[in-house]
């Protein structure tokens, strides 16, 4: 009896032990096969974001092609292009040095090296310095001064953050950096206005900031421009007016800005280039009452900044070709620009927290082997030629 016994419970453990053995089985062929599918789907996903990428580097490249491009002066043939002039301007926003850009280091170069290359060919380089020279800040402008600036305005709302002796102090040192400077109020147009020579074309450069009751700078009014603009216009072949206007943060101009464009055009301004709102702004070619074409960049946003606000750190390298003929006229001829994107790391970073990135090329560069970016960078640089082209893209 006892035997029996045993047997049966050998036979039931047998069939215990392979049933057991059996969902084993089972269940090693659904994880094996869980695996098998979840490996697929992420390979799927994979593939499905490289082809997003490629799609959108491709849509990005198209759109960063020369988006804004005017001509205004035909070239009749090979021989009259060979013989005339090309005077190239490259034009860069506010350049600010904040709080936590002053804590970044003693070596601000770094933060240019990806971007300084776009000056090179460019005959002179303009911008607009809102940051107030120190001790503590002249590293910082002599990084501005290696990445290629040569001439900046000073008629900003910051100029007399530290007073006039802080304004005077500025442009002094500016100056002996070989930072050509404009902006700051004299009591002729002689003084206010500055002209330079470039391959034997004269150009006047002014430059105007709204009303901040602060003196010491040039305060935009229609008389001082008109005095000025009259001796811009007797003494050299094109005029440039650097303009301190708009709102704050909004990629969209006021009635204020555009009464005051008009203004200037009419009165003898041939290029504007604007500054203060922090973002990028509409550009586009008038004519004027001699039905002259002129540009006007109402913002080209920051150079240098630290604000936490993905739209200011959205920014433009413009590029200005002047055209003279063999009689010296001197004229509008191409437009456009590079976009790039003033990138902040985070506070735990020092030395390397704040990079200008060329947006074309880190979108181009994603996804291999030389990408300096990470996906949260490449998605912020996507969206923002998105912004840029719906703000200057062909209409």
């Amino acid at each position: 009896m006892a035997n029996r016994r045993a047997r049966t419970r050998r036979k039931e453990n047998k069939v215990i032990e392979t049933i057991s053995n059996r969902n084993f089985i089972k269940l090693s062929i659904i994880f094996i096969i869980i695996i098998i599918v979840c490996i697929l789907i992420i390979q799927f996903l994979n593939l499905k974001e490289k082809k997003k990428v490629a799609e959108e580097k491709a849509r990005i490249d198209a759109q960063i092609e020369d988006i804004y491009i005017s001509t205004s002066a035909k070239m009749n043939s090979a021989n009259e292009y060979k013989t005339n002039q090309i005077i190239r301007l490259a034009a860069v926003g506010d350049i600010l040095c904040g709080n936590n850009l002053k804590e970044y280091g003693k070596d601000y170069n770094n933060i240019f090296t990806d971007i300084s290359k776009y000056f090179n060919d460019s005959d002179i380089t303009i911008g607009t310095y809102e940051t107030t020279i120190t001790e503590e800040t002249k590293s910082f402008a002599d990084a501005v001064k290696n990445s290629g600036i040569s001439f900046v305005s000073l008629a900003h709302n910051h100029a007399l953050d530290n007073g006039i002796e802080g304004l005077n102090k500025t442009k002094d040192y500016l100056e002996s950096i070989n930072i050509k400077t404009v902006g700051t109020y004299e009591s002729t147009p002689e003084n206010r206005v500055k002209i330079i020579e470039i391959k034997n074309t004269k150009i006047a450069i002014t430059a105007y900031t709204y009303n901040n009751n602060k003196e010491g700078v040039n305060i935009y009014s229609e008389d001082l421009v008109k005095e000025d603009l009259k001796y811009a216009e007797e003494n050299a072949q094109i005029t440039i007016v650097m303009m301190h206007w708009g709102n704050v943060n909004t990629n969209e101009t006021n009635k204020t800005q555009e009464e005051q464009a008009k203004f200037l055009i009419n009165n003898g301004a041939d290029i504007i280039i604007g500054a203060h709102p922090s973002a990028v702004q509409k550009m586009e070619v008038v004519q004027n009452q001699d039905f002259k074409d002129c540009f006007i960049a109402y913002s080209i946003g920051d150079y240098t900044s630290d604000f936490a606000i993905e739209n200011s750190n959205l920014e433009l390298i413009l590029n200005i070709q002047i055209f003279v003929d063999k009689e010296g006229v001197a004229s509008l001829y191409k437009v456009d620009y590079t976009p790039v994107y003033m990138l902040d790391k985070g506070s735990k970073f020092k030395e390397n927290r704040f990079k200008i990135l060329d947006m074309k090329s880190e979108i181009a560069n994603y996804d291999t082997n030389i990408s300096t970016i990470d996906k949260n960078t490449y998605e912020k640089l996507i969206r923002g030629v998105d912004r840029l082209n719906s703000i200057l893209g062909k209409k």
